[in-house]
């Protein structure tokens, strides 16, 4: 199977050979996400997306059109910052970060449980799908109604798949998840902790990443 000629994204076959793995603690003990109340101030650490967002891999359908409900996890704080924060803000030429934004965010720290398993949409993966990283992880915004069809193809054909994993866009040191609320335990993931960003060392954090991107701060 080839990738269409253009270079375009193409959509996902009824029966894909996806690579489903077991993800164990050991390799991350710890994860990072990013809630925003901005527009939603109810959100909170345990708040799973259910229909709502524009984002690459959601929203998702189960087969019966009821919502996916997705949470997106990062191994290290600063790809969470990147992946949410500065999601939107240009690094070449480098664009401006709102620095009073900070205020709507909150960082959490968290446990996934013992075993999770996930299809990879990691590199390695990706040509037996007849797809690259460029199209599925690394394609702008414009094109999240190609991408969502493969995480969507994801869910519904490895039925015991809790997430899908990949390589962070904008920090390409990290792992990210994004996390299918139905098919995780009560409760999804153990709270180890939370902090806003707007006060304390992971405000500092922050804008020490804002300063080393050489962002403008406004």
């Amino acid at each position: 199977m080839t990738a269409p000629a253009d270079g375009a994204l193409q959509a996902p076959r009824a029966s894909e050979d996806f690579e489903v793995r077991e993800l164990q603690h050991g390799e991350v003990a710890e994860w990072f996400h990013v809630y925003c109340t901005r527009n939603y101030p109810d959100t909170n650490a345990r708040t799973f997306a259910q229909g709502w967002g524009d984002t690459r891999f959601a929203p998702i359908q189960e087969v019966d059109g009821t919502a996916v409900h997705t949470y997106y996890v990062a191994s290290t704080p600063e790809a969470a910052y990147m992946e949410s924060v500065l999601h939107d803000v240009p690094l070449a030429p480098a664009g401006m970060f709102e620095v009073a934004s900070l205020r709507y965010f909150h960082l959490v720290r968290l446990r996934l449980p013992p075993v999770l398993r996930y299809v990879s949409f990691h590199t390695p993966f990706l040509p037996q799908l007849g797809i690259t990283r460029a199209q599925l992880i690394d394609s702008p915004p414009a094109f999240y109604d190609s991408t969502r069809k493969w995480s969507q193809a994801a869910c519904l054909q490895c039925a015991d798949a809790q997430a899908v994993g990949y390589g962070s866009k904008r920090d390409d040191a990290a792992r990210c998840l994004l996390l299918f609320g139905q098919r995780l335990p009560d409760p999804p993931f153990e709270v180890l902790g939370e902090e806003p960003l707007a006060l304390g060392p992971r405000r500092d954090e922050l804008l020490r990443l804002v300063r080393a991107l050489k962002l403008h701060e406004v």
